[in-house]
């Protein structure tokens, strides 16, 4: 299991890659099927989560020599794009944070990963916060 799996970051993390996949659509993954990426959160339970998406869902799966993506922010960056996202504005914290290199990007599909998850913050910010909760 990666570090930090059980704690309250983790388990954000884990919400939203959940309310992520209820929200995107066919289009969103048709190319990243059997994408595999890791994302970790930079802080002191050092959380780490590397995942797989098959069927426009994300699986948790095991650690992997190459990833398709890499993502890498602190706590306080993953924490205002949550609350950002719960407030309807996730795109735009998204935007900000990537342009003061806040969230950082190892791939080779960065331009089509990022505006992927840029248009699904989009369509999360339109769900009532009764449904995200």
């Amino acid at each position: 299991m990666a570090a930090g799996q059980d704690s309250k970051i983790g388990k954000l993390v884990d919400f939203l890659m959940n309310k992520i996949s209820q929200v995107a659509d066919d289009e969103d993954w048709k190319e990243s099927d059997g994408w595999v990426g890791k994302w970790s959160i930079i802080g002191p339970q050092g959380i780490t989560r590397i995942y797989a998406i098959h069927g426009g869902k994300f699986y948790p799966t095991t650690p992997q020599q190459k990833y398709t993506g890499e993502v890498e922010m602190s706590e306080d960056t993953f924490l205002d794009l949550m609350e950002g996202a719960l407030q309807g504005k996730g795109e735009d914290v998204f935007s900000q944070k990537y342009a003061k290199h806040a969230i950082r990007y190892r791939g080779e599909q960065w331009i089509v990963d990022s505006e992927r998850f840029r248009k699904v913050l989009r369509r999360l910010g339109g769900v009532p916060l009764r449904r995200l909760i």
